[in-house]
């Protein structure tokens, strides 16, 4: 089944917008008073806190409509954010011979990504033909026989979405007046 993607036309999100992360960390301490720390988790859980500053009535309508059709928090889509969402020159590590996992770079930290679009590949510097690869689950996929030598440096150009679902089960707008409209703060949490 297909990811939807929140709606690229509601993009009036208000400033006061706040991404955080989180790690389910446990730490024992010893009587000699030596930590040891443990974790479950492989990635880090982010969290997306905003609200709309101005929806006129159809926008919000539309906003509405989309939290019901992945029943609040029951589905994950996909997120566009509008600060994080675009690499380019990102080196892509190999997972398999002839498949390249697209990464959304955090500094240094780096984090596999589930969806990519508007892709563009380059082999050791050299830009590479659309139809020798194929994207698929935020893997670029060399078709075969384009495969790239042993130990070539694989770089790509692309726009990356955060696989995210709603935190809450509701949402809420706020007419302010006619044809203005505000929605009640709302969380995104990652989807793994």
């Amino acid at each position: 089944m297909a990811l939807k993607k929140f709606p690229a036309t509601l993009n009036k999100l208000a400033w006061s917008s706040t991404k955080s992360l989180s790690w389910d960390v446990t730490a024992q301490t010893s009587g000699s008073g030596r930590v040891r720390t443990l974790t479950n988790q492989l990635l880090p859980c982010w969290t997306i806190e905003t609200k709309f500053a101005h929806l006129n009535d159809e926008e919000a309508r539309r906003f509405l409509g989309f939290v019901a059709s992945v029943k609040g928090g029951f589905e994950p889509f996909l997120w566009k954010d509008p600060e994080d969402h675009k690499a380019v020159g990102q080196v892509c590590a190999m997972a398999e011979p002839g498949k390249y996992q697209a990464v959304i770079p955090m500094g240094d930290f780096l984090e596999p990504c589930e969806y990519i679009e508007g892709v563009t590949v380059y082999v050791d510097g050299t830009k590479q033909d659309p139809a020798r690869y194929s994207v698929a689950n935020g893997m670029i996929v060399f078709h075969d026989g384009a495969s790239p030598t042993a130990g070539a440096i694989v770089k790509a150009d692309y726009t990356y979405y955060f696989k995210v679902r709603f935190k809450d089960s509701s949402a809420g707008i706020t007419a302010i007046f006619n044809n203005f409209n505000q929605s009640k703060t709302f969380k995104l949490m990652t989807a793994r």
